[in-house]
């Protein structure tokens, strides 16, 4: 994918060796790296440079290279024994980069009637070319929304009471966000009728080869590891 340089404002507190009257450009790849970076740092306890690699779907050797160059522009530490974290400098991108991406989602469900699990890929590409007026005239526009199509929070560092299906009791649950955007990912969850906002019932587990048994919509499903991962649910 061809490099374009985009300007990030950022607060200066937040940029060492900065002052308000600069700013500070990252090229599409290392945006794409910090977006990616910080959803390994939500899923896993310890990002490694293979981790990175697979995520991004490039070569080890590629990955490292990257990694030193964020190292010294000052987003990522690498530690021994660490791994790899974003800096506070890097986490502030990357809020900067989910808040567009999640609201760049809603812009394309809501006002453009695009299909809720088709606008993933087109929001990644596109909030790397906005500028963050333009992304705050679409959050006005669309009335401040707090979470994108998926259930994500708009401010990724907001908490919410959910947790992992695969974590939750027995019982009924609400469906409040998914994790795994990919358009397969999301289509399986609508043949099973789970979007955000969904009440099932989890009915028990097997503990030999992790699946679940839920009641949607009246209908038994049974999941597997990845469904329970990346759904996110709260009791009812």
């Amino acid at each position: 994918m061809a490099s374009r340089e985009l300007t990030l404002r950022v607060p200066a507190s937040c940029r060492p060796g900065l002052d308000h009257a600069k700013e500070r450009a990252f090229s599409e790849s290392v945006e794409e790296y910090i977006d990616g970076i910080f959803r390994l740092q939500q899923e896993v306890d310890l990002v490694s440079t293979g981790e990175i690699a697979t995520y991004m779907m490039v070569s080890a050797g590629s990955a490292t290279s990257m990694i030193k160059k964020m190292a010294e522009m000052g987003l990522v530490r690498h530690e021994p024994y660490q791994g790899i974290r974003l800096t506070e400098f890097g986490n502030k991108v990357a809020q900067q980069l989910m808040r567009s991406h999640r609201l760049l989602e809603r812009f394309l469900v809501d006002e453009l009637g695009l299909p809720w699990d088709d606008v993933h890929e087109l929001a990644c590409k596109l909030e790397h070319y906005l500028s963050e007026d333009v992304i705050d005239r679409i959050d006005a526009k669309l009335g401040h929304p707090t979470t994108c199509p998926h259930g994500n929070p708009v401010d990724a560092m907001a908490e919410d009471s959910s947790i992992r299906l695969e974590a939750a009791p027995a019982g009924r649950l609400r469906v409040v966000r998914i994790s795994d955007e990919r358009a397969s990912f999301l289509r399986r969850l609508d043949q099973l009728g789970l979007r955000p906002g969904v009440e099932f019932e989890a009915i028990g587990a097997t503990a030999i080869d992790n699946l679940i048994h839920l009641r949607v919509n009246h209908e038994p499903h049974t999941v597997g590891h990845e469904v329970s991962r990346h759904l996110w649910v709260t009791p009812v």
